[in-house]
């Protein structure tokens, strides 16, 4: 099984993102210097919905232009699911742009003991990715 290395600090907020969005879907981006996600940048979930995520273009250049000036990577992506598994929607599959990223998926279907996957999606085909915690 392939691997995506991210620290124990971002995995963590991205499940404190997902629970402070619930019951609506959350959304970020990852990046780091290397092959390891060190970093995370929240965004705004334009559509608001339960069950969809979207990101909004001029939020989308200004990470590209900020991810340029730190030299930095651009890794993955990640959202939540506040009422199922985590696992690629057909919508997440159809709408993955990006086949060298990493997708990360929050579950809170039970919200006491969520749950976070990984995923490489080259449309139509879905990779399940181990996660390595670092640092």
């Amino acid at each position: 099984m392939a691997a995506v290395k991210i620290t124990r600090q971002v995995l963590q907020s991205i499940v404190r993102h997902a629970q402070a969005e619930a019951p609506r879907e959350c959304c970020g981006l990852l990046m780091g210097d290397s092959d390891i996600v060190t970093h995370h940048r929240p965004m705004h979930n334009a559509l608001e919905s339960e069950v969809r995520y979207s990101m909004e273009a001029r939020e989308l250049f200004q990470f590209f232009k900020d991810l340029r000036a730190v030299n930095q990577k651009h890794l993955g992506i990640y959202h939540s699911h506040p009422a199922s598994e985590a696992y690629p929607s057909p919508a997440d599959v159809r709408e993955s742009f990006y086949p060298d990223c990493a997708y990360f998926i929050v579950s809170l279907k039970d919200p006491r003991s969520p749950q976070i996957c990984a995923f490489r999606i080259e449309n139509p085909v879905i990779e399940e990715l181990e996660i390595i915690e670092v640092g």
